[in-house]
């Protein structure tokens, strides 16, 4: 070994460690807003993140440097080169990519990014416009990775250890092994590192600044699906996820209603003024339609992703994992839905969005929770006339076709129809443009071009034979962009509306505080329908007075529970964040380790929810007749 070697091994280290803590910089100042730290709070966020750095370099890059002590001029030194820039290239485009698709998932993406980008067409019809919206983004990224090409260049550029003979190279393998093993553990700790050791960070807000996405990715590569937790019994609250026939004051009360189901994409509560407390929204019609509904104000999405909303407000499951249920390897598992339970019960079934071909994998989940129709844009009769040239067609055509299709049905039907409009890059129908509210959000403007839809959607519908026997749930599949911090914790980003519309006679009216969470959905509809045989179901009906109200959902390596004004997050094995939320809204106080605060019943409710569905979804026992059959 030569102090040639070392100038090679410890430059190569010092321009990943740089590029990568310059792509953190890029994450970091684009969502500076959510995270709200102090200087030496984010200072200390990226030391650390020095140590999940070393594990990513020494997983990729480690060949590199196996190779290193034998480099000469030539074909190996050029081959080597090149693989050290392309990888780096790649871990440095995932966490620049991430510094925007965060927005959306309030997580780091995991090893499920790629199967993802490839479900459809769709990440091939939206590139160009990201690539256009998105251009300093690149244009960092492209100056980091020029930065590191030259570096490499003049790292690489000689061969002064020419002489030196393959034995006297081999010895450089010994540290080069050891530093690449110390590396691969984040360095000295007992255990390896996780996507969990990130919250040890002074401000667990920065977790995410401390990860980087090349190492959520690799940290979740392979790993299952789904843990089955087998907690002790006196360790967990158990649940029964079969539900007997419904006995409330609600029950039966739309008998014999069709059933809408309206998914508005990314409708957060913070954009409904009659909902966030902030004297300011941009949905006036959802505002004015809530004044005839029952509104459920503490309304919880159980995920950040389309592909999830879907699954939990039609079939009652929530994604508690990495990959999304319906694209997870239980997505062939026998599920009850609101579809194959109403299609037993007499009624016609469909689904219906604008979006391109198999867009999110929809039609898939449709067809495995039992819908008899499924309607996208190839079906729609202007498919290319009213396509916004992006994620399919515009929200008021569509909706305004529904009302068509609709009438058409024979009855009673039951429908879910998902909106697209006001998903990035948020376009609005040319004859729409400036009429609404551009707000301070991107988002903002797309919300009242939808709300807008809505309002025509409801005023034909109103003209119809099916309209006032009609039960109407307006949701959203998740939350999106943000600006006001009660909005941005790890409970107040899942925050969206929950209504229940009926036009005329209907005793669903008021505003309800209890919590609600999309599971609770197929439930809910279920009741109010009368619906009187046993179902499997992993909500709770929302006007069960004896129920447990609660929104669950799996964030940054952990499950979370919110119950009592209590949230608690659990890793599978420890409670690492408590937080009172009566007195704590923007959870900035940890009460996990505070004798005196006790949160045991949440913690054992959360366990015993977790035990019941990893093992429900492992061993395919998602029906009364297999939950049911099967021993425990």
């Amino acid at each position: 070994m030569t102090c040639f070697f070392w100038k090679r091994f410890i430059g190569s280290w010092l321009v990943a460690f740089i590029s990568l803590q310059g792509s953190r910089l890029i994450f970091y100042l684009n969502l500076q807003a959510q995270f709200q730290a102090s200087f030496s709070e984010t200072l200390n966020a990226f030391l650390f993140g020095f140590e999940f750095d070393a594990v990513t370099i020494a997983y990729l890059l480690g060949p590199f440097f196996l190779a290193l002590p034998f480099l000469k001029r030539g074909k190996s030194g050029f081959i080597a080169k090149w693989y050290f820039l392309l990888m780096l290239g790649a871990m440095n485009f995932l966490n620049c990519a991430d510094a925007e698709f965060f927005k959306f998932t309030a997580r780091r993406s995991t090893d499920d990014l790629f199967e993802f980008a490839f479900l459809s067409n769709d990440i091939v019809n939206i590139a160009p416009n990201l690539i256009s919206s998105f251009w300093y983004l690149l244009l960092a990224y492209i100056v980091i990775m020029l930065m590191a090409f030259l570096a490499m260049q003049q790292l690489l550029g000689s061969n002064n250890d020419a002489s030196k003979s393959w034995k006297t190279r081999s010895i450089a393998l010994i540290p080069t092994i050891l530093v690449l093993v110390i590396a691969g553990r984040g360095g000295f700790h007992p255990i390896p590192l996780n996507i969990i050791n990130a919250g040890n960070t002074s401000n667990p807000k920065l977790s995410a600044v401390v990860l980087s996405t090349p190492f959520t990715i690799i940290t979740t590569l392979g790993k299952p699906d789904l843990l089955e937790y087998d907690f002790p019994s006196n360790e967990i609250i158990e649940l029964n996820p079969i539900h007997p026939q419904a006995k409330t004051r609600l029950t039966g009360s739309a008998s014999g209603n069709n059933v809408v189901v309206i998914i508005v994409e990314s409708l957060s509560t913070e954009y409904v003024k009659s909902l966030n407390g902030l004297e300011v929204g941009y949905a006036p019609f959802v505002d004015s339609l809530a004044a005839h509904s029952t509104v459920f104000k503490n309304g919880f999405a159980n995920g950040h992703r389309s592909i999830e909303g879907i699954a939990a407000i039609a079939a009652s499951i929530p994604t508690l994992m990495y990959e999304p249920y319906s694209t997870s390897r239980y997505a062939g598992n026998r599920i009850n839905s609101l579809a194959n339970i109403l299609e037993e019960a007499g009624y016609f079934t469909s689904f219906l969005h604008g979006g391109n071909k198999n867009s999110m994998n929809f039609e898939s989940f449709s067809g495995q929770a039992g819908y008899e129709v499924f309607y996208d844009r190839d079906d729609y009769p202007f498919p290319d006339e009213h396509y916004d040239g992006i994620w399919g067609i515009s929200d008021h055509y569509m909706l305004n076709h529904a009302v068509d299709l609709y009438s058409e049905y024979k009855k009673p039907f039951f429908s879910t129809i998902f909106t697209l409009s006001s998903h990035h890059p948020y376009t609005i129908p040319e004859e729409y443009q400036n009429r609404f509210p551009k707000g301070t959000l991107p988002i903002h403007e797309s919300i009242g071009y939808t709300d807008q839809a809505l309002r025509e959607f409801f005023a034909k519908a109103s003209k119809t034979d099916w309209y006032d026997n009609t039960l109407f749930v307006i949701t959203a599949d998740h939350t999106s962009l943000s600006e006001h911090a009660q909005f941005q914790t790890k409970l107040g980003s899942l925050r969206i509306p929950i209504i229940l519309f009926q036009p005329t006679d209907s005793l669903l009216l008021g505003v309800k505080s209890q919590v609600i969470q999309q599971i609770d959905i197929m439930p809910t509809v279920l009741d109010l329908l009368g619906y009187h045989k046993p179902y499997f179901s992993f909500g709770v009906n929302a006007f069960d007075s004896t129920a447990s109200h609660t929104a669950i959902a799996f964030k940054h390596d952990q499950h979370q529970l919110y119950r009592d004004e209590t949230l608690v997050c659990f890793d599978g094995k420890n409670t690492n964040f408590v937080f009172d939320v009566t007195a704590d809204a923007l959870l900035q106080g940890n009460l996990a380790k505070d004798e005196n605060f006790n949160f045991s019943e949440n913690e054992m409710y959360l366990k015993g929810f977790i035990k019941g569905y990893s093992r429900a979804l492992n061993q395919n026992r998602m029906t009364v007749e297999s939950w049911s059959k099967q021993k425990e």
